[in-house]
């Protein structure tokens, strides 16, 4: 690298030198792959990164030191490189909460660069850690003030900044002496509302259980849950699967998101191509953690009958299955109805069938929909026009924004008869855990 003139370095460890920008081929290689992996830059083109790289500041933090103090005005965040960071938050002297553990390629103080509110929370090193950081007058210099990732950023600054009060009360917490709950909504035909209802259904929940309710969209391999829930994913079941098993738990509790409506929400992944990554055994293990840390877990499930999708059926205390009222959709649904009772023994009294009207007006009617499936509408669901899209556009979710919707109403009649059928199930699951696989 070639003789480097002597430095001085602020209380970060930050040179004055490196402030000033560049840095060899190799580092600015590595730092434009490390934004690449970082959430909220995901949007930005090449040559915008390439820039941003080459004004990114390194900085470095040994074990046990401070690198943010909770209360201090700040203008700069951090992405770590390596090592790993508490994010921990002081209620009373001498009382402080850990909200979030960091690892590579995770990021905080994000805030900073769009508010000039003190530090919301306090960052500790817990290794030796590797930084890189951004200040707000780099960023605007850089970006310009209308360009999709400053949108992005004050999105998911705004986004955290509301759900901090989420993120320390459920620090608070303790896991509930049984296991959660499961329910699994699916349905064999595209098309079919699943992820609106699946979203809505946690977040009637969630109005009852705040902070105990947890949706894991495992709707691969394209996840849309996150983007109907208005809410930034900054990492995913499948990253936790590439972190050392000593940072597993750590990496699946810091990759949930928190609703301002009070449900939590798991991405399964953040690209389409990390798909290949969630298998039975990963899923297996996230759920290990988390059964004993929510009281209901809600998974929306893809379309494809693969082996995660057959085990999480197999395996949930409760299926929810979505029909439409076409004759393709009742042909699948009577198929799916056939394969629980003959090939997973799933008892129909486990099972909620419900009825989604998606058009005004059916050829296909409810008692056509009953006499094909041969079992009851356990809930019927009435068009509700363009609610879903305008409210998916907008980032609301109905149960909380239009509770005399048509999708609201169903959910909470859903949501009533899980919460209200839930105590035997739970009692049965706390004896027998979540365990994934057939055999």
């Amino acid at each position: 690298m070639g003789t480097r003139q002597p430095h001085t370095y602020n209380s970060f460890g930050v040179s004055d030198t490196d402030r000033i920008g560049g840095g060899s081929p190799d580092e600015l290689r590595k730092r434009f792959q490390i934004l690449e992996r970082v959430a909220i830059f995901f949007t930005l083109p090449d040559n915008v990164l390439h820039a941003l790289a080459r004004r990114l500041a390194p900085a470095s933090a040994s074990k046990g030191s401070m690198v943010v103090h909770q209360g201090d005005p700040g203008d700069t965040m951090f992405v770590v490189e390596s090592g790993r960071c508490e994010v921990f938050v002081e209620e009373s002297p001498g009382h402080t909460i850990t909200i979030a553990l960091m690892g590579p390629d995770d990021f905080f103080g994000e805030m900073a660069l769009i508010s000039e509110e003190t530090r919301t929370a306090s960052v500790r090193a817990l290794e030796d850690c590797k930084l890189l950081t951004l200040d707000r007058k780099t960023l605007y210099e850089t970006l310009p003030a209308d360009s999709d990732a400053i949108i992005e950023l004050t999105k998911l600054v705004e986004q955290r900044k509301d759900t901090l009060p989420n993120l320390i009360a459920r620090a608070r917490m303790v896991a509930p002496e049984q296991a959660a709950t499961t329910v699994a909504v699916y349905s064999p035909k595209g098309g079919s509302g699943r992820t609106t209802i699946a979203v809505n259904l946690a977040a009637a929940l969630a109005k009852r259980f705040p902070g105990e309710v947890l949706l894991v969209d495992l709707a691969l391999p394209y996840n849309h849950a996150a983007l109907i829930s208005y809410l930034t994913p900054t990492g995913c079941l499948a990253a936790a699967s590439q972190v050392p098993p000593a940072n597993f738990e750590e990496a699946v509790l810091g990759a949930i998101l928190h609703h301002p409506g009070g449900m939590m929400l798991l991405p399964g992944v953040l690209r389409a191509e990390q798909a290949d990554l969630i298998t039975v055994d990963l899923v297996n293990r996230a759920m290990g953690i988390l059964v004993n840390a929510f009281r209901y877990i809600v998974f929306d499930l893809g379309v494809a009958f693969t082996d995660i999708v057959i085990s999480v059926l197999d395996h949930s205390q409760r299926v929810l299955v979505l029909v439409t009222p076409e004759l393709s959709s009742l042909k699948d649904v009577g198929e799916l109805l056939n394969i629980f009772t003959n090939v997973l023994n799933i008892v129909p009294g486990r099972v909620i069938l419900s009825l989604n009207n998606k058009v005004p007006k059916s050829v296909v009617s409810k008692e056509d929909v009953v006499r094909t499936l041969k079992q009851e509408l356990a809930v019927e669901i009435d068009f509700d026009g363009t609610k879903p899209d305008e409210a998916a556009v907008r980032g609301e979710i109905l149960v909380l924004t239009d509770p005399k919707s048509a999708i609201s109403r169903g959910a909470e009649q859903l949501a009533q008869l899980i919460a209200g059928s839930s105590a035997a199930a739970e009692t049965k699951s706390a004896k027998r855990g979540f365990k994934l696989g057939r055999g």
